[in-house]
């Protein structure tokens, strides 16, 4: 699978990415073709969108939204039988949490970029036995990525 982003913040490198890619291919038996575009939003433009989108009227680190959604969300990719879907993501929020929990910026990305797929595949947090096994597998995608 590949991120389809125009740019990156400048702490996240696309080798670290790459990396990402491979891993996450690996893990969730993606097809390399498969894609999913990042868009990188501002604090506002986040919470404009999480209220719109999800009722919550919050600023969030990162939004996924699935095909089906992307035309109505506004952030139409190339749409193809590769895409997974969109991931609206918060550097701003991302770094904010990167400092709070005295991690780096880039590893805060790499986490809300897995997290995100993992939503585009399915996976969810609203039972705790859902939460375990997402952020177990979550965690793991990170380990890996953050270790090479």
């Amino acid at each position: 699978m590949k991120f389809l982003s125009p740019t990156l913040p400048a702490d996240v490198h696309r080798m670290r990415l790459d990396h990402l890619e491979r891993c996450l291919t690996k893990a969730l038996r993606l097809g390399k073709n498969n894609e999913v575009s990042v868009v990188w939003v501002t604090r506002p433009r986040i919470r404009a969108l999480n209220k719109r989108f999800r009722g919550r009227d919050r600023e969030t680190d990162v939004l996924s939204f699935a095909p089906s959604e992307t035309s109505e969300a506004g952030f139409i990719s190339v749409q193809s039988s590769d895409e997974l879907g969109d991931l609206i993501v918060c550097p701003a929020y991302a770094r904010a949490e990167a400092r709070r929990r005295s991690i780096p910026f880039e590893e805060e990305c790499i986490r809300l970029l897995t997290h995100g797929v993992l939503h585009l595949r399915g996976y969810d947090h609203a039972t705790e036995v859902d939460e375990l096994r997402m952020f177990k597998l979550q965690e793991r995608i990170v380990e890996q990525v953050m270790s090479s």
